[in-house]
């Protein structure tokens, strides 16, 4: 039973009522002390409303209209959404703006963690009689959930305001802050308040899904890293490792699956369950998954069981693609000869969909699924280290294959050594690394963030409009459209400026 999920329902009925907007407009932000943060049972009830808003359909759950972190990879070389008016498709193509549908709502669902944390950071620490050790535990928790905000508005509006306490009407004018200012908040601290935070394997089952250490210190990990902070990313990446309790799941099909959302490999993960609508919808499809859309591109990058490239390997079978690959090809992407359904599915050549997450079962309720979102998988953290270790400059080139390898290992893909050969280059490992990163966690809402910290989004778009575009058109992909590329920095949303004087629009728009 998802005991942690339970109580993340029964907390919220029994303070709201289930209105999301009661939490945000009274109980976070304007409670009194006469009426709230008087017990250990009030603090417990603020925190999980912050866990309630990472549930939005704007971060980490995405039905088909909206653009949660997942739909971000269809703005990249994975895929696209057939429907184009959903909500990231104006930045795919070039006609995003200060008033497009994403650009808001991102926004605003990331400030409404940062508001309900700011005020249990504020407030806990206060209450009378509050045991320090659980006082402290919670507002380590509010502090990871914030920090995981900042970054996502860090990878996209850049410069932000950083708001770190609750704010009356008369304090909300905060001009934005330089986005270097704001990862060097949120990383000192996160590393003040690791040891606040119990060890996994010390978690109680009644509390499974919450913050731990190792959930912290691997978004420490992937903050660093997103922030070209390398040695510290590995440092904090081998943090993980050596609390020996996280390992890779036997298998990668399964893992993304209900029955085994509860496997050591998932390091931080968005609980969701059916019970009274607290299910997930990010995988959601009518009768079909045909709207999500995988690009040949992606297809193609994952190589055959004996670790080639399909174009240099003669176990390749154009007929049915899935025939001698990766096997993380099969449980990523739904193609030609394939079962889906229990029943084999005729697929048009060259067309791809979506699988990973996606439910199966003959059940009407995909918009209501108790599947949990993977923040970070120990794959993940293996890789993150690898990188890291290969970015510094400074680093063993056997333990960085040995890092990659226990990742290949797990589907029985052929090692580094024996696909690209030793004495790599630092170049040569990192497009090892990449292509491993992108053929592991694809669909997991990745690879937008790994382009835009790389700076190849602006080449991928470009190969895309050189060649891949055409070739979609050729092969009579519906509603595919042309990609063009305006900035690495969002806009700061419109309404945003219009109520705050001190904001100021960047300078690229």
């Amino acid at each position: 039973m998802k005991y942690f999920k339970l109580y993340i329902t029964i907390l919220l009925i029994t303070l709201v009522g289930c209105s999301d907007d009661f939490l945000d407009r009274t109980s976070l932000n304007d409670l009194g002390s006469d009426n709230f943060w008087s017990n250990e049972a009030d603090a417990e009830m603020a925190l999980m409303g912050i866990y309630s808003a990472l549930q939005n359909p704007y971060l980490f759950d995405s039905d088909p209209y909206t653009g949660g972190v997942t739909r971000l990879d269809y703005l990249t070389d994975d895929g696209y959404t057939a429907w184009q008016w959903m909500a990231g498709a104006p930045i795919a193509i070039g006609q995003h703006n200060a008033t497009s549908w994403l650009i808001g709502d991102f926004w605003t669902a990331n400030y409404r963690v940062i508001s309900r944390a700011n005020r249990v950071i504020a407030r806990v620490p206060e209450i009378p009689g509050i045991d320090e050790e659980i006082a402290n535990r919670i507002v380590a928790e509010a502090k990871v959930l914030r920090a995981t905000s900042y970054n996502l508005l860090g990878m996209t509006y850049q410069d932000v305001p950083l708001i770190t306490e609750p704010q009356a009407v008369e304090e909300a004018d905060v001009p934005k802050s330089d986005r270097s200012e704001i990862y060097a908040f949120i990383t000192q601290d996160l590393e003040a308040i690791i040891d606040d935070l119990p060890n996994p394997a010390d978690i109680a089952p009644s509390e499974f899904g919450r913050i731990d250490k190792g959930a912290a210190l691997a978004m420490l990990s992937r903050i660093y890293l997103y922030n070209d902070q390398f040695s510290e990313a590995a440092a904090r990446a081998k943090d993980v490792i050596d609390l020996g309790y996280y390992s890779l799941a036997p298998d990668y099909d399964a893992l993304f699956s209900v029955a085994n959302e509860n496997s050591n490999e998932v390091v931080f993960r968005v609980a969701f369950d059916r019970i009274i609508d607290e299910g997930s919808s990010f995988a959601a499809y009518w009768g079909y998954i045909d709207y999500q859309r995988a690009l040949p591109d992606l297809a193609e990058a994952f190589y055959t069981i004996e670790g080639e490239p399909i174009e240099e390997s003669s176990l390749y079978n154009p007929e049915i693609p899935s025939e001698n690959r990766d096997p993380r090809f099969s449980a990523t992407l739904l193609s030609n000869g394939d079962t889906w359904k229990g029943e084999p599915v005729t697929i048009d050549e060259d067309y791809y969909f979506q699988r990973k997450y996606t439910e199966e079962e003959n059940n009407e309720d995909h918009f209501n699924s108790p599947q949990d979102f993977y923040v970070i998988r120990f794959a993940d953290v293996l890789l993150m280290r690898a990188e890291a270790l290969v970015q510094s400059g400074a680093y063993d080139e056997s333990e960085v294959i040995e890092l990659i390898n226990q990742v290949r290992d797990r589907v029985d893909m052929p090692g580094v050594e024996e696909t690209a050969g030793i004495g790599l280059s630092q170049e040569e490992l990192m497009e090892v690394i990449k292509h491993e990163r992108r053929v592991e966690l694809a669909f997991e809402g990745l690879r937008y963030f790994d382009l835009v910290r790389w700076e190849e989004l602006d080449d991928v778009y470009q190969e895309y409009m050189d060649s891949e575009y055409q070739r979609l058109l050729d092969l009579g992909y519906p509603d595919v459209r042309p990609r063009s590329f305006i900035s690495y920095k969002w806009p700061i949303p419109q309404g945003e400026i219009d109520v705050n004087e001190n904001l100021n629009q960047h300078n690229e728009w």
